[in-house]
């Protein structure tokens, strides 16, 4: 069974991408759901407080396979639906979201969520995706070709690097939306010209 925060994430990030796109995949699920966990860890928390982890796959993409049983066990549940857009809430997932939504064990949660999918307002959803492959820990396994779990004691001080430069950026930390464009925007930056697939 899936951690229920896994449950939680997969059912509201979701119905973001669904205001956003009509619809999301389940690599967007969990693609934003690893950005909403580096928002978590950029605010002081550690990633083991997360939930669930993720670990870095060949498909140059972070994976986690708890948020891939939470989102089966969605569509089993009829909470969630595939749509010719991908996966969209159902209107009993929705009121399932709003129930869960108002537990303080999920609702904490919103607040690195929603900066994570609105960063696709700012940013086009395919260059959130790319930007994150220039990400520290992922892309220290891109470049490594290996699976292994991201996040972990070993690998995140170059993350930390990256955070201490980025609270100096944007001194404001009340708005998580401002630092995730600022630091997806870098990390763009850095991709000019290069090719991760050839890492």
């Amino acid at each position: 069974m899936p951690s229920p925060e896994a449950t939680f994430d997969s059912l509201a990030i979701t119905s973001d991408l669904q205001e956003l796109a009509k619809g999301a995949t389940s690599s967007e699920v969990t693609l934003f759901s690893y950005l909403s966990c580096l928002l978590f860890v950029y605010r002081g928390s550690p990633a083991s407080e997360w939930g669930y982890g993720f670990s870095a796959t060949q498909s140059y993409a972070p994976y986690s396979d708890e948020l891939s049983t939470g989102i089966a066990l969605l569509v089993r549940s009829r909470f969630l639906a595939e749509s010719e857009h991908g996966l969209r809430v159902t209107s009993a997932g929705a009121d399932e979201l709003l129930g869960l939504a108002g537990l303080k064990r999920f609702s904490d949660r919103l607040l690195f969520i929603r900066a994570a999918t609105s960063s696709a307002l700012v940013i086009p959803l395919p260059q959130v995706g790319a930007s994150l492959t220039a990400e520290p820990e992922l892309r220290r396994a891109l470049e490594l070709s290996s699976t292994r779990p991201l996040l972990d004691d070993s690998g995140i001080g170059a993350l930390h690097d990256h955070f201490v430069a980025l609270a100096e950026a944007v001194p404001e930390r009340s708005d998580l939306l401002t630092p995730a464009v600022v630091w997806l925007s870098y990390l763009g930056s850095t991709l000019d010209g290069v090719d991760v697939r050839s890492s």
